[in-house]
Order: C-alpha cells, then structure tokens, then sequence
C-alpha cells in the first residue's frame, strides 16, 4: 500500500484553519491579501535522522530561549515526515517585514547561539539538511484566532 504524505505548508495550513472558526469576507470585492497586520514566517528544516534528537535538543533547550530573547514570536512547532526524511516544521509571528529582518540579524549574530552551534556541530555533525521558508500574509477573509 503506498505511503501518503503531506507537505508541512498543508499541514500549517490545516491546523490553522481547523483551530478557528470560520469567518465571512465582509466586502466580496476587496483585494485578498492584506499589508495591514502580522506577517507569518513559515519554516521547513529538513532533518536527518541520525541527528534528530540532538536537533530538537538544541532547538528546545537553547534556540527558543534566545530566539525569545532577541524578540521571536513562535506560534506553534511539529515534526513532520517528508519524502526526504523527518522535518522540523515551525510558524512565527511578526508586526512587519522589516522587524523580521532585524531580529534574524540579531539572532544570527548572537555570540552564545553561534558558540552552541559551534559545540553541538562539533559533536553531532550537521543538523539540518535544507531550509525552506516562506513569508506570508494573511488574506483578509482569513478566519480569526490565535494567528491574527
């Protein structure tokens, strides 16, 4: 029997919308997306499975708290399995597009995630595989709930 899989976007985009409830475009006739409001990061690593668990250590014990530190906004994270192997699938939050950019500088730059980088890579090897990341708006017939 062939294996089904689902690509993470459908899987974000699934949850979401099964987590609120619907809502009625209140003008038919405007434009659907908005610039107004958050802007979502959409996030795809591809993990290997040798080093998955050391993944989501690192990402757990160190990656959130200083994400968080530098201003992160993280709506929600999951594992899912791709055709490639285990990924790690997360979603952010940001007032705009520039602040996005500034606070992944910051972080990027960060002396203690570039030490715990150096560290786990030494011990581990490499983590992820490829990232894939998309930035989104909402559309503005888009249900309300915890991702407005």
């Amino acid at each position: 029997m062939p294996r089904l899989t689902f690509s993470p976007l459908l899987i974000v985009l699934a949850a979401v919308a099964f987590a609120a409830p619907a809502a009625a475009n209140p003008d038919p006739g405007a434009a659907p997306a908005t610039e107004a409001g958050p802007l979502h990061q959409l996030r795809i690593y591809r993990l290997f499975d040798q080093t998955r668990e050391a993944f989501h250590e690192r990402f757990r014990d160190h990656a959130v708290r200083i994400m968080q530190r530098h201003g992160f906004d993280i709506v929600a994270m999951w594992e899912a399995r791709g055709e490639e192997g285990p990924e790690f699938v997360y979603l952010l939050r940001w007032p705009d597009e520039a602040t996005m950019t500034a606070r992944w500088e910051h972080f990027m730059a960060d002396e203690e995630w570039a030490e715990i980088k150096r560290v786990t890579g030494a011990e581990h090897g490499r983590f992820v595989g490829g990232i894939e990341e998309r930035a989104m708006r909402l559309v503005d017939y888009s249900p309300d709930g915890r991702i407005r």
